[in-house]
């Protein structure tokens, strides 16, 4: 395959320059003068020069200072950098092609040279970079020793794990600290598991736990509340179930002056009747019924059985026979599958737990955190099967995450420059043409 017309970009020779991956050791300047790389500088990802703080012999002089690097030296003036005093230390200018003379705001002329590298990375980088196939790196993954890739995807499920974290102290700031609301609010957003996950959030932000804490003991109430803020409960045709639901819900709506969702923001196509909304919701009210303060019963849970145990549990009568308000159906109990708990596991219990040690230094929460994501079974989806398609296999829940990490953040954007997986190809590429 031929990429010579494709649109090289400056992130490739970021990378060659920064892995010292150049095809000619013995670099010269347009004036004549010898350039030995000490030290390449650190790469710097925000705004001024590419690298700082090189090291570099020119000539007979040895020099410390920026690096600057573009497709051609004439860039160095379309990037404003001859009036900008941030670019005045740079010693060398490294480019693709050398088509002008370059000089700082301080009028001081930059030594430059033009950066050479072997065809067949740069073609590998193209593959990787337009392919519709994944991962990317597919036909060069036999360059990777299963030890390292392994031990690759535990630091990539860390680094997964810190964004969830993040994502959290958000939601944490939200609510002024209050660890048991935000563990709610978190336990919502990932309660259906499905296209529902941002109405289930929306709702928990309409309606408080500290609200529903007050009526825990009345199992009958807390699904009046959580069916009546939703809005479905305005849908349903007046049966016994639903009018006493309606009359408990209006009352207390007006106590406590609740904000109530349209219906229409629930969605019920192409989801199995199971996870229908309704059912979630009167799994949701069986759930902080049986517990109370729920919190506390993961904190206090000793296993991964355990945990998961947790959120066994069963609506109300009328749910066995009803998937939707007013439609009777053969007799069913309804429960969370096996593949629902583990999402909520994944995405809310084992996050939340690692950043209730964290906050609080306390490190027996973040290593059961970790214990349990390892524990738990791997994940079941189209971005782990195209690894399983290569011949690997994966055997817990941590090693699928870090492969979901993996495809979102570095795969899909097309950054396998930045990836610990791409990076390490290329680098046996060049070992293996030594």
């Amino acid at each position: 395959m031929c990429y010579k017309f494709s649109v090289m970009k400056e992130d490739f020779l970021h990378y060659i320059w920064a892995n010292s991956l150049l095809k000619n050791r013995e670099l010269t300047t347009y004036t004549g003068k010898k350039v030995e790389i000490l030290q390449p500088g650190s790469y710097n990802r925000d705004a001024g020069p590419d690298f700082f703080n090189a090291r570099l012999r020119i000539g007979d002089v040895i020099l410390a200072g920026n690096i600057e690097i573009h497709l051609k030296s004439s860039d160095w003036y379309r990037h404003g950098h001859h009036k900008d005093k941030a670019y005045n230390n740079v010693i060398l200018s490294v480019v693709r092609e050398d088509d002008v003379r370059v000089y700082t705001q301080g009028k001081a002329e930059v030594e430059c040279i033009e950066l050479e590298y072997a065809d067949y990375l740069y073609n590998e980088y193209l593959y990787m970079r337009d392919t519709m196939q994944q991962p990317a790196c597919y036909r060069r993954l036999e360059l990777l020793e299963d030890p390292w890739f392994y031990l690759t995807l535990q630091s990539l499920a860390i680094e997964r794990l810190e964004r969830k974290v993040n994502d959290i102290r958000k939601i944490l700031f939200q609510t002024k600290n209050d660890w048991e609301e935000c563990f709610y609010r978190l336990l919502c957003r990932y309660w259906s598991a499905n296209v529902n996950s941002d109405s289930f959030y929306q709702l928990a932000l309409y309606l408080p736990y500290k609200i529903l804490l007050r009526y825990i003991d009345r199992p009958y109430l807390v699904e009046a509340l959580l069916l009546g803020c939703s809005g479905l409960l305005e849908t349903a045709p007046d049966e016994p179930y639903t009018s006493n639901l309606k009359k408990e819900f209006q009352y207390f709506r007006k106590k406590h002056k609740l904000w109530r969702m349209q219906p229409s923001q629930w969605k019920f196509m192409r989801i199995r009747p199971e996870g229908f909304p309704t059912i979630r919701l009167a799994l949701l009210a069986a759930l902080l019924c049986r517990f109370g303060r729920l919190l506390s019963a993961v904190l206090s849970a000793s296993s991964l059985k355990e945990v998961l145990l947790l959120f066994d549990v069963q609506p109300s009568v009328y749910w066995e026979t009803h998937y939707i308000f007013g439609k009777e159906s053969p007799y069913k109990i309804k429960k969370l599958g096996e593949e629902s708990r583990k999402i909520i596991l994944i995405n809310a219990i084992i996050p939340f737990l690692f950043i209730y040690g964290k906050e609080r230094g306390e490190e027996k929460w973040t290593e059961k955190a970790l214990d349990w994501l390892e524990e738990t079974r791997p994940e079941n989806n189209y971005i782990i099967r195209a690894w399983e398609k290569q011949g690997f296999v994966f055997d817990s829940a941590m090693q699928t995450q870090a492969l979901i990490q993996l495809r979102k953040v570095y795969c899909d954007p097309h950054r396998c420059l930045q990836c610990r997986i791409g990076k390490q190809i290329f680098k046996n590429l060049c070992l293996g043409s030594q």
